[in-house]
């Protein structure tokens, strides 16, 4: 009969205190995965939601105010100077924050018809429609000297695609119209960047420039030495008040998480040392029958090694399909299965410390006694 059989055998004699540490691993380990898991679920989720909802860090010019009050009495500001963007911002944003980053640069201004005021906006409908998701287009990009209109602007103007706006000499022909997006872009008249600079007059700077990143706060930091003429802005206020409801939960994971492995390992570090304890008896049998003590210390710790492995694979397990069940109960629908190996690796490896270090220590002093002491016991 081999160790491994010896210590099986001594763990089915004993099925309550068994089925109780294993079912204590497996409690903890559950608890502490689900938490992760759940925290790490949710802050994806957050940086997800940070790039659906579009621009999150926005560029725009310095514009100087006035602030005036005669009598006591408060007038709006009046702006005295507005400034552009020079050409350069996008080369100085681009080497700054990388390729990680999306970057579009817009160019408005207006231009007056024998009917009335367009706002014009130029855009790179590449980087547009990546930073903005939700602009659904009826019809085509534009491309060189084409135009898109916003929705409300087609609706009044009684204007369709194929139809052709005459801005000064020019003819613009209109290829697509902007589905509604309840924002000013309803009333805008859409084209590529150059040809908005056609219309606009304005050459080389751009008017606003936005950023859609992960990071908003490192990467406004990073801009906003780099750009001393531009006011660098975090857009956030839609996802802030889930930022901060995702950073309390996960402060009270980890809370929890580490309550949890503290008092977990206490229960299982006594529980087994009085384990220890109450087999003196049978550690004075396998001395008297000619046990060495690297053997019986060989014998617990695989006792210890099976109890410790089985509660923590079986928590981990667990753990890791519980956020798939409380993850939409939270509001959270994106949580998708993931193994996170290395989340399990390390909870795993933490147990069967644990389970080791509370099983062989106790032994070893015992053995440490002398041997007539030992056979006391029996």
């Amino acid at each position: 009969m081999t160790l491994n059989h010896i210590a099986l055998q001594n763990l089915r004699r004993r099925p309550g205190k068994t089925l109780f540490l294993v079912l204590t691993f497996a409690f903890i380990v559950a608890t502490i995965s689900a938490l992760t898991i759940l925290a790490l679920g949710m802050k994806e989720d957050l940086q997800q939601s940070l790039t659906e909802y579009g621009a999150n860090v926005v560029v725009s010019p310095r514009t100087e105010q006035l602030n005036l009050s005669y009598g006591g009495l408060s007038v709006s500001s009046v702006e005295y100077e507005v400034k552009k963007l020079d050409s350069s911002t996008v080369k100085i944003i681009s080497k700054q924050v990388g390729e990680t980053v999306t970057i579009a640069p817009k160019v408005i201004g207006s231009i007056q018809s024998p009917e009335k005021l367009y706002m014009i906006v130029g855009v790179d409908f590449d980087q547009e429609l990546k930073i903005k998701p939700w602009w659904k287009i009826d019809g085509k990009v534009p491309k060189e000297n084409e135009i898109v209109l916003g929705s409300q602007l087609a609706m009044s103007a009684n204007l369709h695609i194929g139809d052709i706006m005459h801005f000064g000499k020019a003819k613009y022909p209109v290829i697509g119209i902007l589905a509604e997006t309840g924002g000013s872009e309803d009333q805008g008249v859409f084209a590529t960047i150059d040809t908005a600079r056609s219309l606009t007059g304005i050459t080389t700077e751009w008017s606003l420039i936005e950023l859609n990143t992960q990071d908003t706060a490192q990467t406004a930091a990073q801009l906003a030495p780099v750009l001393p003429e531009a006011n660098v802005t975090e857009v956030t206020q839609l996802v802030q008040g889930s930022k901060d409801s995702v950073e309390r939960f996960a402060s009270f994971s980890w809370t929890i998480s580490i309550a949890m492995g503290l008092i977990g390992a206490l229960v299982i570090i006594v529980t087994l040392a009085g384990n220890v304890n109450d087999r003196a008896r049978e550690l004075g049998v396998l001395r008297a029958i000619g046990f060495r003590q690297n053997h019986i210390l060989n014998l617990f710790g695989r006792e210890a090694l099976i109890i410790s492995l089985t509660g923590s694979l079986l928590g981990y397990i667990i753990g890791i399909f519980v956020p798939l069940i409380v993850g939409p109960l939270l509001g959270y629908n994106s949580f998708i299965f993931s193994t996170h190996l290395g989340l399990g690796s390390a909870l795993v490896a933490a147990s069967l410390l644990v389970g080791m270090v509370a099983m062989i220590y106790p032994a070893w002093r015992t053995l440490k006694l002398d041997l007539q002491d030992v056979l006391k016991f029996i």
